[in-house]
């Protein structure tokens, strides 16, 4: 088995050094008519019920990228996100203390569904779903999220356009830093319209260790 790191992966240097406009050929406007998420991973994106399943858990996890917090239950997450400090999250179910503590679980969980060895998703045969709660609008902006393919990228002002709201951008960014469920709902790969990385809620770094991972592995020939 291979060793976990015990932080964040080194990005491949070359996708740091990438010009805006090489990063501006991979951009795309995500369609909303398109059935299906269009996820490699994420089946469905629905609102998370008023009663969680008697089965939700939550866990800290390693990653590639660093520890995670998770909330899940059988075929369902509800939260996973960075753990930036040794309190964990600051908000949603994560500080919902009367749901079981299960590292061990939520490990084998992150095991399943990320490659350790080659920092990408596997599908172990079937899809997940997500359910989160958030507003109409940040609900639609990560349903478009999920238009967006791995190799691919997306700008705030494309993702505005396509949820109906043009010249929304700022509100987009909102949103996207308002995501719960880190990776599943890719808002890594939202860069600005001119080719810029932007911001990234769980650090530049971050962000581009895994861009570098999707862009250089999709190269075109």
């Amino acid at each position: 088995m291979t060793p976990r790191p015990e932080g964040p992966i080194q990005p491949a240097p070359c996708v740091r050094g990438w010009e805006a406009e090489r990063l501006r050929q991979r951009l795309v406007t995500p369609s909303m008519t398109a059935s299906g998420s269009g996820s490699e991973v994420v089946e469905a994106l629905t609102t998370i019920p008023k009663v969680l399943p008697e089965d939700c858990r939550r866990g800290r996890a390693l990653t590639p990228w660093g520890m995670s917090c998770l909330v899940w239950c059988a075929g369902s997450v509800f939260q996973w996100e960075f753990d930036e400090s040794s309190s964990g999250p600051r908000r949603g179910l994560w500080l919902d203390h009367r749901l079981p503590s299960d590292d061990v679980g939520a490990q084998e969980w992150v095991d399943q569904w990320v490659g350790i060895s080659v920092g990408a998703f596997n599908s172990p045969g079937r899809r997940l779903s997500v359910s989160l709660s958030g507003t109409p609008f940040q609900q639609a902006v990560w349903r478009a999220l999920l238009k967006v393919p791995s190799g691919s990228l997306t700008s705030y002002s494309r993702l505005a356009a396509a949820v109906g709201t043009p010249g929304a951008a700022r509100a987009v960014g909102a949103a996207c830093g308002a995501n719960p469920v880190a990776l599943l709902v890719p808002c890594h790969r939202v860069i600005r319209e001119s080719g810029e990385l932007s911001g990234y809620r769980w650090g530049m770094d971050r962000k581009v260790c895994l861009l570098a991972r999707e862009l250089v592995g999709n190269e075109p020939e």
